[in-house]
């Protein structure tokens, strides 16, 4: 039996058992984790080259069930590990184990040929954003006129409207390309952006009355140049009348960053913008749990991940002190250097 008879069977069950279903994204990460199992697998023994070519076979149809052996996986691994980032073969590794579980239960396997492998630990990264100084640089930097030939694919208005929204929602990049013209609504005293975010889960955010401004400035030049779009059909449409994607929302973030000079962090660019949205509201008071639903956490310990950085935030803001300074005139520099020295008593 071949991978390709059981993958599909796979992923249906793994719809099925889930308690919020699979997304087309989730389906597609589980799906091309199997392949890559598939695929190191098969290129042990050269039924797939080192070097991948356009006319390389399905690994799903060149790898058997009977090849999910101790011995096979352990090759694999070997080298998706030292290839791959640790959070992504952590991912690997668990997605494989859950392909093997099903196939033991369907009695399609016997054993468990991964009992051996230990993940890799995630690194625990402090999320990375940028304070009100460095944000209001970055939104003088999308207001401005840009010098120089004029640009027919820059859209200054769509900009304004990412900026607007990404700022003061929240919003990860895949949730704010997917808003369509009803996603704002007006509720009594506020507006909030009704989101479809990860696993397909609504949730609803408040957005200022600031950002809703920007927004319907965009949308009314929008409909002037390329006129009235449909209820249901994308907010955000380039000047080439396409919805807006994620890989050119990153370009003008890119761009926005180079451009005002403010810190790049590693990973996703517009990403930072919900760090800074995230810790911005930690700072501000806001409890975990509210947070939690603003971004659309399944866990709060996700959310817990902003208050450490808050925390580490505030840690750093008070080293910067004047005091320390006003101090170290007065004890002089080598007692102001044993300041990890713990009084007695």
């Amino acid at each position: 039996m071949l991978l390709i008879d059981v993958v599909d069977p796979f992923l249906l069950d793994r719809a099925t058992l889930t308690r919020r279903g699979l997304s087309d994204t989730s389906r597609a990460a589980y799906r091309a984790d199997v392949a890559t199992w598939a695929r190191q697998i098969a290129r042990l023994d050269g039924r797939l080259p080192q070097r991948p070519t356009a006319d390389d076979p399905d690994p799903f149809r060149v790898v058997a069930v009977a090849d999910l052996t101790e011995t096979t996986i352990k090759s694999a691994y070997r080298v998706i590990r030292l290839t791959e980032a640790p959070a992504t073969v952590q991912r690997r590794v668990g997605t494989l184990r859950l392909l093997v579980h099903w196939l033991q239960v369907e009695g399609h396997l016997v054993g468990d040929p991964t009992l051996r492998i230990e993940a890799p630990l995630r690194p625990t990264r402090l999320p990375a954003g940028w304070d009100d100084a460095e944000l209001a640089r970055l939104a003088t930097t999308v207001w401005a006129d840009r010098p120089g030939r004029p640009n027919a694919r820059r859209w200054p208005a769509l900009e304004r409207a990412c900026f607007a929204i990404l700022a003061t929602t929240g919003l990860r990049a895949a949730e704010l390309c997917a808003l369509t013209n009803l996603s704002i609504r007006d509720a009594g005293q506020e507006a909030l952006l009704d989101v479809i975010g990860k696993g397909d889960q609504q949730r609803a955010v408040p957005i200022p009355p600031e950002a809703v401004s920007v927004v319907q400035e965009y949308v009314a030049e929008r409909d002037a140049r390329l006129g009235t779009q449909p209820p249901s059909g994308p907010l955000l449409l380039t000047t080439q009348a396409a919805p807006l994607t994620r890989g050119a929302l990153r370009h003008l973030v890119d761009g926005w960053i180079s451009r005002s000079g403010i810190s790049r962090f590693d990973g996703e660019a517009v990403h930072a913008l919900r760090h800074s949205y995230a810790k911005g509201l930690i700072r501000s008071g806001v409890p975990a749990p509210a947070v939690q639903t603003l971004l659309g956490h399944q866990d709060l310990k996700t959310t817990g991940i902003y208050v450490k950085a808050t925390a580490a935030d505030v840690r750093d803001a008070a080293l910067l002190s004047p005091a320390r300074r006003v101090l170290r005139d007065v004890v002089g520099p080598a007692t102001a250097g044993a300041a990890g020295a713990r009084p007695d008593g």
